[in-house]
């Protein structure tokens, strides 16, 4: 009879990873920061999500917005974003033939419901520990710009005092837009990602994609 220590061991040693895993997400909360500059002819905007020491940055300043990724406040690596999004001749080469595509996208559409239960989820177990913000914000008409600040003062009474602080400063004299935004979001039951993560993984429209490109890369081999 063979000794069921190891597999005990590695049982448990995989639980404790787990659930390692998820006091990390649990005790570290995610953060998200929005800047956003218009002044007449100059436009910037800056968009960074931070979980621990990681996070990424995206930079709008331009034509062509700049990703970051991020370590400890430094940048590691930083990427034009149409990189990621438009592919390259040697990916357009690797990718999917005609015939695969409608089944593919047919697939992808069949994943609709576990992708909008995995965000509902998230949405319904993620808790703002706080959102503070200041915003200076001038429209081109004097008047339309007491009309937004006094919907402002109408709703900003609506939100938990506590946990969000959010000033609009208006600006009579010029038309400009400025806006700074930080929040700090903390997932409740951190586990959820990994059973929705889980269940798209295993969902048959999913598998079958895989399966799809598995075969396009053994008929380039084969090739």
């Amino acid at each position: 009879m063979s000794d069921p220590l190891p597999v005990i061991l590695l049982v448990a040693g995989i639980i404790a990873v787990i659930v390692l895993i998820e006091a990390f997400l649990l005790l570290i909360p995610a953060r998200l920061s929005l800047s956003f500059r218009s002044r007449e002819s100059e436009k910037m905007g800056v968009l960074v999500a931070s979980w621990s020491i990681f996070g990424i940055e995206v930079l709008v300043a331009g034509k062509d917005p700049q990703l970051s990724v991020m370590a400890g406040g430094m940048k590691l690596v930083t990427r034009p974003l149409s990189s990621f999004i438009t592919p390259g001749k040697e990916d357009e080469d690797n990718g999917p033939g005609p015939g695969q595509v409608p089944g593919i996208i047919s697939s992808l559409l069949r994943l609709q419901g576990p992708l909008l239960a995995m965000v509902m989820d998230l949405f319904r177990h993620t808790r703002l520990d706080y959102m503070r913000g200041t915003a200076r914000v001038g429209l081109e008409d004097p008047a339309a710009t007491g009309m937004l600040y006094g919907l402002y003062r109408a709703l900003i009474v609506l939100f938990p005092q506590k946990r969000v602080n959010f000033v609009l400063l208006p600006d009579f004299s010029r038309e400009v837009c400025e806006i700074d935004i930080t929040t700090r979001i903390r997932i409740t039951f951190p586990v959820l990602v990994l059973v929705n993560a889980v269940k798209i993984v295993k969902h048959p429209a999913a598998r079958k994609v895989m399966k799809t490109m598995n075969r396009k890369k053994a008929g380039d081999v084969a090739a």
